[in-house]
């Protein structure tokens, strides 16, 4: 089987990370961090945490069944994981952020820093309204 891991074993910081719904609803993710390790089975894995405010990602999921993740490593290295597992904590209030974990369920997918810089531009950023930020 061919590997989906493009990065060999250790621990990246990412630039930026985002959730993206197919209507190009997004939300940031903040010091995002993913780990690439072997499973013991010689194959690679990989998954990630970043921090995110859980209100903002209960609104972008409101008319969504699933989001993609866009992470940039830097100029050269940018990647669209499609549908990946995603575990977030419980809504708490809506300035509270907690960590949420993600995990590829396929390959990911490369983009070249003009693909990436398009694909970015043309998102709309989930917000809440001003009595919900408080």
């Amino acid at each position: 089987m061919r590997q989906i891991i493009p990065f060999k074993e250790g621990s990246y910081l990412v630039e930026s990370a985002l959730l993206v719904t197919p209507n190009q609803r997004a939300v940031a993710l903040a010091e995002t961090v993913v780990e690439v390790f072997n499973d013991g089975l010689g194959t690679r894995q990989m998954q990630g945490k970043a921090l995110v405010r859980n209100a903002l990602v209960v609104e972008l999921m409101e008319d969504e069944e699933h989001c993609d993740l866009l992470l940039d490593f830097g100029p050269g290295f940018r990647y669209r994981l499609h549908q990946p597992k995603v575990n977030a904590g419980k809504v708490f209030h809506p300035a509270t952020r907690s960590t949420l974990r993600f995990a590829p369920d396929g390959p990911l997918e490369a983009l070249n820093d003009a693909e990436f810089d398009r694909q970015t531009a043309a998102l709309h950023w989930v917000e809440l309204a001003s009595s919900e930020r408080a």
